[in-house]
């Protein structure tokens, strides 16, 4: 399913500049036809992990993959913008019940020893799905349109369901608990307001009224929402797995970590369509080294953790990351496409094996009755450094989105950030590395 999810987001992502110019878009809704389902998606995660918990998360899986298809059927039939922005966003809705259910399956199903591997799978699909989003955009924007784009989702939808009614098992652990639906309404609208503030910073303002006042209000919800979690019988989410080291410090290397690869996927689109002139099935293309590196370093991850033991295993992804960020940004003043997509490789493969790294470290840090939450709070921090990643290398471009040589001239500082995210998540998993105790290395390294 995650690799599904991530084909239809890479596709729309790199299809964004036809499509705008196909339905007439204005910038602000061309903006949302994609961060509709990210606003909606990450908005409701952490109910969608509270819901796996309660349910099951077999049930959860075909309630959310029924209503993903049916989502996309109706954005494919319709001719309206507007319509289409509503229906990525209850696309986003059906998705935030089904993530947190995968990583939850995975973490019920697999010991200690085998959940590297499931998890490197997990991760790896999603570049099995970013690798071919691309391509089969310029394929289908051309010849069939958003109907085209959105209707190809529905033949692994659907393969995707099969799967879950014949192989995942009803009998997984639930927690017989009621919801917290105090908790749960005020992190959505903490949430809401706050992603609201954050996609809409770059084109509205950072300082507009709508802006502030959303920005204002998510930050009350959210001191609310913290102060009604500390006292509630049966809290949304349990807020002492913050106090445990190695699932915090996890959390921010995977925000840090998708905001830099989030937003050098955006932008890497939109450079090779506007600042190099390249048609969106050459951008699509062109993009592969990105996708196809991410899958090779989720595939590496398990070999690199038994080798170095987790901890230290991240530190050396992120190395890696960090190296190919500096050599992208480096050779984006002007340098050749080929040069530039080289780049990629190193800065794929190291953001591959962090991912990795990050989510077995989020999942071994928790109960198995937690998996559910702990899978919500995981993919949270993707959904948050991916949106805030986009927001952040889109305002650093600010009108440049539109002018080639103005796009050309900054793009390079939109990359250096990205760098920068980069190191910060290296200095927090270096804290981690360093106090690995060496009895622990040496069991990983025999």
């Amino acid at each position: 399913m995650l690799a599904s999810v991530a084909l239809d987001n890479s596709k729309l992502l790199a299809a964004l500049p036809t499509l705008a110019r196909m339905t007439h878009a204005s910038p602000t809704l061309e903006r949302w036809i994609v961060e509709a389902s990210l606003l909606v998606y990450a908005s409701l995660l952490l109910m969608g992990g509270s819901l796996s918990e309660r349910f099951g998360s077999r049930r959860m899986l075909l309630w959310g993959l029924a209503g993903f298809g049916a989502a996309s059927l109706a954005g494919a039939l319709t001719s309206s913008l507007y319509w289409l922005i509503l229906t990525r966003a209850a696309t986003g809705a059906c998705t935030a019940c089904v993530t947190p259910a995968t990583l939850a399956t995975l973490k019920h199903s697999f010991d200690e020893a085998e959940r590297p591997r499931a998890i490197a799978i997990w991760t790896a699909s999603f570049g099995v799905g970013a690798s071919l989003g691309p391509v089969l955009a310029g394929l289908l924007v051309t010849r069939g349109g958003v109907a085209a784009v959105l209707l190809s989702n529905l033949p692994p939808v659907a393969l995707c369901f099969w799967g879950s009614w014949r192989l995942v098992s009803a009998d997984l652990p639930r927690r017989e608990v009621p919801l917290d639906w105090p908790g749960a309404s005020l992190c959505l609208a903490a949430a809401g307001c706050l992603l609201f503030a954050i996609l809409g910073g770059p084109t509205q303002g950072w300082l507009s009224a709508a802006i502030v006042g959303s920005a204002l209000g998510g930050s009350i919800c959210a001191f609310a929402a913290i102060a009604w979690l500390k006292r509630a019988p049966h809290p949304l989410f349990d807020l002492t797995l913050f106090a445990q080291r190695r699932f915090s410090r996890a959390l921010l290397v995977i925000l840090l970590g998708y905001f830099a690869f989030a937003g050098v996927s955006f932008l890497f689109a939109q450079y090779l369509q506007i600042a190099r002139a390249k048609s969106a099935f050459e951008s699509g293309w062109l993009s592969l080294p990105l996708a196809g590196s991410l899958l090779v370093g989720t595939l590496l991850a398990p070999a690199m953790m038994l080798r170095f033991g987790t901890e230290r295993a991240l530190l050396v992804s992120l190395s890696v990351a960090l190296a190919g960020a500096v050599a992208l940004a480096s050779a984006s003043y002007g340098s050749s496409v080929a040069l530039v997509c080289a780049s990629l490789l190193p800065f794929g493969v190291g953001c591959g094996s962090t991912f990795a790294n990050a989510t077995e470290l989020t999942l071994g840090s928790v109960p198995t009755e937690r998996g559910g939450t702990a899978g919500a709070l995981s993919e949270s921090a993707f959904e948050y450094g991916g949106v805030l990643g986009v927001a952040g290398l889109s305002t650093v471009l600010g009108v440049a989105a539109t002018d080639r040589q103005a796009l050309s001239q900054c793009a390079p500082r939109a990359f250096w950030l990205a760098a920068f995210a980069v190191l910060c998540a290296l200095l927090a998993a270096a804290s981690l590395a360093l106090r690995s105790s060496p009895a622990k290395l040496e069991r990983a390294g025999s």
